[in-house]
């Protein structure tokens, strides 16, 4: 018997589903002791894993989910681990913590993590042949899958990684009619993304009866409920006086702010007031700050955390818009993410569509579900989400230029060649030739956050700004450093004389493809060679 599982590990919660044939969609598979239920909406209360790591003072006992609870955490030489998703994507400082007599980085802690739950969900699933379909961030995709099968998939099962927001898409996708187009917003613990998708008629879809989707138009933001939890902590420290004098003792206290902010964000969806405090496990001196709702969502607005949204969520109706989807033809909204139900942000979405038409319907368990559904053959299409380019020399100044190769938006598999160039060599006798290719991921699709969080060795965490320069390090990625040159000239080449032609394609991996032809020899030497895989 093979069993169908989703996985979505999130920064806060991670959730395991399993497709169920007889219902027809994805339902969570209880994970005895590292789960737990939590509330999504109101009524609607979800299981979910806790996405911690606990370890004892030697690091020879380990706990996971639900197993670390606050009293676990408080007790002498245990250390936590939080939040390791953004370890993975570059997008936080992965300070290695000591653990007994070694030192755990996050991006370890996340592979054990991730293990760990991989092996319950096999022990769950009780069958003898596993499908796993685990998602992965849409602006992080080719790293996340890369560490995703090197370092956690270590077993008999079968893994695909596909991004979140996609995921999330085929979960809700049984609830409309082949041909509407609808809204996903995805909005976590660390990163919002929001996709407009359309559904796909039967026919069209692939093994598994059910309709497909087509990702028409996606943006994201690295900003999420982590964002917002630094956010008033940070208010909280101030209010209550917690010193900058000494920053260890600070960092100690604001990372127990953090989890007491966390607290008070999910209350002030329910409440007027909340209060954010924390004890200094060394001094034991307390301090605290009540925030109202008002005041939290006044916060929210002169942080631009409102501001960005709406521009996020702008910038995919516009691009949906272009390409003959209006916002008011749209189905419908479909909310995930626990940073969803703040209600500030959900009466920013309610400006962009009718109310009536936004959904609240398992936000925490969508992503998960839908990777089962797609384990269990709801297969999907989707575009090219970055611009990718080429880098040349110009002749007459000497330095680099960058001309389009593939845009963004652009649907594949490609039948036809999106790019076909010539290719001449630079001086004569030169037999290897290649082209360096860059994505302009960043650039062009990613607000890049100005906030981070960042744990030291001890065990503490504060807030920091990120600067202009390392956002234009995030700006550009040079994919194929290691194998630039992938043609060889035979006989040598002549400077400045066309040697090949190009014509690139995308596959249905998502790896762009070149088939060169030699144009001194008139023959093919490459047919359909994979060059870099697209994101």
């Amino acid at each position: 018997m093979t069993a169908r599982i989703g996985l979505d590990f999130g920064t806060a919660n991670t959730v395991v589903a399993r497709w169920d044939e007889t219902l027809g969609r994805g339902e969570p598979v209880p994970l005895e002791g590292a789960d737990l239920l939590r509330e999504g909406t109101r009524g609607v209360r979800q299981r979910v894993v806790p996405s911690l790591l606990a370890y004892d003072a030697d690091g020879e006992r380990r706990w996971l989910g639900a197993q670390v609870t606050p009293e676990l955490a408080a007790r002498p030489g245990v250390t936590v681990f939080q939040s390791t998703k953004s370890n993975l994507t570059g997008r936080a400082a992965d300070i290695p913590r000591p653990v007994g007599d070694r030192k755990i980085s996050g991006r370890e802690a996340a592979a054990r993590f991730l293990g760990d739950v991989m092996a319950l969900a096999t022990l769950a699933a009780g069958a003898d042949d596993l499908e796993i379909v685990a998602t992965a961030p849409v602006e992080a995709f080719d790293t996340y899958r890369d560490w995703l099968v090197r370092e956690v998939a270590d077993g008999p099962a079968r893994i695909r990684v596909v991004d979140e927001a996609t995921a999330a898409a085929v979960g809700y996708s049984a609830r409309m009619n082949p041909g509407q187009v609808f809204c996903v917003f995805d909005f976590g613990a660390g990163t919002l993304d929001v996709s407009a998708v359309r559904v796909q008629d039967p026919e069209r879809g692939l093994a598994g009866g059910g309709p497909g989707v087509r990702v028409v138009a996606k943006a994201g933001v690295d900003l999420g409920g982590n964002h917002i939890d630094a956010l008033l902590a940070e208010h909280a420290a101030d209010e209550a006086g917690l010193s900058h004098a000494d920053a260890v003792a600070r960092n100690r206290v604001f990372r127990a702010l953090l989890a007491s902010a966390e607290s008070a964000k999910v209350a002030l969806a329910r409440e007027d007031a909340a209060e954010i405090g924390a004890v200094d496990p060394v001094t034991g001196r307390r301090y605290a700050a009540e925030i109202t709702r008002s005041a939290f969502d006044r916060m929210l607005r002169e942080r631009d955390v409102l501001g960005r949204v709406t521009r996020t969520l702008r910038k995919v109706l516009d691009g949906a818009a272009a390409k003959g989807y209006p916002a008011g033809e749209m189905a419908g909204m479909f909310l995930v993410g626990g940073s969803s139900l703040i209600p500030a942000v959900r009466d920013a979405i309610a400006l962009q569509f009718d109310p009536e038409s936004v959904h609240l319907d398992r936000p925490l368990e969508a992503v998960a579900a839908g990777a089962a559904g797609i384990a269990g053959g709801h297969e999907l299409h989707d575009h090219i989400q970055h611009d990718y380019v080429i880098r040349h020399v110009d002749q007459e100044t000497g330095v680099y230029g960058f001309e389009p190769l593939v845009e963004s938006g652009t649907p594949y598999p490609t039948p036809e060649p999106v790019r076909s160039l010539g290719i001449r060599a630079v001086r004569d006798g030169q037999r290897r030739l290649g082209l360096a290719i860059y994505e302009l991921a960043h650039a062009t699709h990613r607000d890049a956050a100005d906030l981070e969080i960042v744990f030291d060795a001890a065990g503490g965490a504060r807030a920091v700004q990120v600067t202009a320069q390392r956002k234009q390090e995030r700006a550009m990625v040079w994919l194929n450093e290691e194998t630039p040159t992938f043609l060889e000239a035979d006989p040598p080449a002549a400077a400045g004389a066309d040697r090949f032609r190009l014509d690139f394609r995308v596959d249905p991996q998502k790896r762009l493809t070149v088939s060169a032809f030699d144009l001194v020899r008139r023959v093919w030497v490459l047919e359909g060679h994979p060059v870099v895989r697209l994101a």
